[in-house]
């Protein structure tokens, strides 16, 4: 029954390698589309250093602004700007201030400069219309605006198979607020209007009173414009208008040389820790070094899936830097292990014995130290400037990474090879002889 779980366990590996496989393959939308998954391409996202983007320079207009405010207005603008623009702080793009009223944003990759400045740009005010029954209706402002949304997710309708956005509205006033706008309109038979900078999103009936604070709008072309609508949304609107002054095309500042360097120095030290895995520990290194193999397959298929989701993973210089650093750290766990390992057949434990008590009691040196480590990536992705980010990013992503595949996968595959007649000699796990500890005679 344990060869059979651990076998159970191998297959999952194996599936597990071989998608990862698929998705880090350089053409891997071909691959995708032969078995049938369209318009999915996930590709590994470069920052600004790495392979340029764009730069849009705007001006906010502060006239109407008291001076003890101006301050202020800029630090929203540049809070709601980057909220439409780095929801999740991952994708690296620049946000900065320049001067009393201006913003410069740079956005890595992106080519569109244009549907990039009409996004970022836009006011984004919210109001909510009450349109009475008759032939020529006049709509009816009510009191509720986008300080009142709490959140708007872009979804699939389930019966209509059509885009739409889910929202929620804040819970107490505005809730009732809405309660009360939709039981009025439910009441007299006429219609909500919801508008965001004079462009209607939903103009549609009310079947029921809605006391919940939810509701959903439809109608939208396509999922894209329903995801760029609940950025919008989410984000807010922006407490002054600005103007795009300027709009240029940046180069990258390291570009593909330093890309080509990043990768030698990589697999420099990845070569080296293997060396180093199989000259100390042997049969058990060359496992461990298959693990890291499995390693570094999986934190790529994750760069790349990343770049599909709302969460993308824009590696940088530094990024690739945590990465690289993150390949060395991953092996730490497996050395632990060993050690432990070598502990216990010293002692005259059994290899299988020896094993399962060398990762019981490694467990805690290894959750202590990679839980540090990643509280240091807390750290300085909270504190940190832009570049640094991008570095706490992958280092993280890593070490967590690491303890998973230290604590499954290599685990599952020495116990597999220990289990076997050639992995039942102790030579296989040490480049040392491992000889019996004697207790030492008391007198």
């Amino acid at each position: 029954m344990h060869i059979k779980r651990l076998r159970r366990k191998l297959y999952i590996i194996i599936a597990l390698a071989l998608v990862s496989v698929l998705f880090v393959f350089p053409r891997e939308d071909r691959i995708l589309r032969a078995i049938g998954i369209k318009n999915v391409s996930p590709k590994v996202k470069l920052g600004l250093d790495l392979q340029g983007g764009t730069s849009l320079t705007y001006d906010a207009d502060l006239k109407d602004t008291p001076a003890a405010d101006k301050q202020k207005a800029m630090d929203g603008v540049l809070n709601v700007i980057t909220k439409r623009i780095n929801p999740t702080g991952t994708s690296e793009a620049l946000i900065q201030q320049s001067g009393t009223n201006r913003i410069i944003v740079q956005l890595p990759g992106v080519t569109d400069a244009e549907a990039a400045a009409q996004q970022i740009g836009r006011t984004a005010q919210l109001t909510f219309y009450n349109l009475p029954p008759g032939d020529q209706p006049t709509p009816i402002p009510t009191d509720l605006t986008g300080k009142d949304l709490e959140q708007a997710t872009a979804d699939i309708d389930p019966q209509t198979a059509q885009p739409m956005i889910r929202f929620t509205m804040k819970s107490g006033e505005s809730t009732k607020k809405f309660s009360d706008v939709t039981t009025e309109i439910n009441k007299t038979g006429g219609r909500l209007v919801i508008v965001l900078d004079n462009q209607i999103l939903f103009n549609g009936t009310v079947s029921t009173p809605i006391t919940d604070g939810t509701g959903q709008m439809t109608g939208f072309a396509d999922i894209k414009t329903a995801k760029e609508t609940t950025v919008l949304l989410n984000a807010g609107a922006l407490p002054v208008p600005v103007s795009l002054s300027s709009q240029r095309t940046i180069g990258a500042t390291l570009g593909s040389e330093s890309i080509a360097k990043s990768m030698i120095a990589g697999v420099i030290g990845f070569m080296a820790v293997v060396i180093f895995m199989v000259a100390t520990y042997r049969w058990a290194g060359l496992i461990a070094s298959l693990a890291l193999v499995l390693y570094v397959l999986f934190n790529i298929s994750l760069f790349k899936l990343s770049s599909i989701t709302p969460w993308p993973i824009v590696l940088t210089l530094a990024g690739i830097a945590g990465f690289i650093l993150s390949i060395g750290m991953a092996v730490d766990a497996n050395i632990l292990i060993f050690e432990r390992m070598k502990e216990e057949m010293r002692s005259g434990k059994t290899i299988p014995n020896s094993l399962q008590v060398g990762f019981h009691r490694a467990w805690s040196s290894i959750r202590d130290s990679n839980l540090s480590t990643i509280m240091t990536c807390v750290i300085l992705y909270t504190f940190g400037a832009p570049i640094i980010k991008g570095f706490a990013v992958t280092l993280a992503l890593g070490v967590i990474l690491s303890m998973i595949t230290a604590i499954t996968i290599s685990r599952t595959l020495i116990q597999l090879f220990a289990e076997s007649r050639f992995g039942s000699k102790s030579s296989r796990y040490s480049g040392v002889a491992l000889t019996r500890i004697k207790p030492e005679k008391t007198s």
